[in-house]
């Protein structure tokens, strides 16, 4: 994604927050390649909307918000509690089912970030440059996408998408509005892994022919648990 960009006018989009890969990793492509561009404005930070801010959502913002670079201007979310960032009036059943994952929301934001119910409105703001999308996987395609129209840059949680063709969808968007994107495979940025690709690929180890991967847990109690301890409530 983001194919011939390499004049640079502005700070590397990208860089601090490759150094920071934890917490926000935008420094490579989909494809696994460093990528710049300019990006717009007259000042050094990188305008930022955030769509999506609960569990994840609030991670990548306390990420951004770290940033020397970046500046946070909008929030967007469909939970009015998650967009006013108010814990106390999050839903107590929400709050009893989802335990530790509901944010505590204690993050100190300016007097001028505006607050969104429809994601819309951020992609319409012509001053943000970048957006940062967390919300459910099936609105990612539809949202990256009309962020790239938008002539906005895209950090997109993962999975990419839901299907393939719409992650195809998503890169043609990329690639034709010429935009910067990064999803969020965290690995794929740190320095250690981008090193194994780079020994496997000069052939350091010998000819890999397959790669497996294992997760040995299910987080029980808290995550999917065993079909027969499930029950189902009206």
């Amino acid at each position: 994604m983001g194919k011939g960009r390499e004049k640079t006018t502005r700070r590397d989009f990208l860089k601090d927050s490759t150094a920071s890969a934890a917490a926000v990793t935008l420094g490579l492509s989909v494809a696994g390649s460093p990528v710049v561009r300019a990006a717009r404005g007259a000042n050094e930070k990188i305008r930022v909307g955030f769509i999506g801010v609960g569990n994840r959502g609030t991670q990548l913002l306390n990420g951004f918000l770290k940033q020397d670079d970046a500046e946070v201007v909008a929030l967007c979310d469909v939970y009015e509690p998650y967009r006013m960032r108010d814990y106390s009036k999050v839903d107590k059943s929400l709050r009893d089912s989802l335990g530790g994952r509901v944010p505590k929301m204690t993050e100190k934001l300016g007097p001028d970030v505006t607050r969104y119910k429809d994601f819309r409105h951020v992609l319409d703001r012509k001053d943000i440059d970048a957006v940062v999308i967390a919300t459910p996987d099936h609105w990612h395609a539809v949202q990256a996408i009309m962020a790239c129209q938008a002539e906005k840059d895209v950090y997109v949680e993962k999975p990419l998408s839901v299907t393939i063709v719409e992650g195809r969808k998503m890169v043609e968007a990329a690639e034709r509005y010429n935009r910067v994107v990064q999803v969020g495979l965290h690995r794929r940025s740190s320095r250690e892994y981008m090193q194994a690709v780079g020994d496997i690929q000069a052939g350091k180890i010998g000819k890999v022919t397959v790669g497996r991967a294992y997760r040995i847990s299910n987080m029980h109690p808290n995550g999917i648990r065993k079909k027969r301890e499930l029950s189902v409530t009206k």
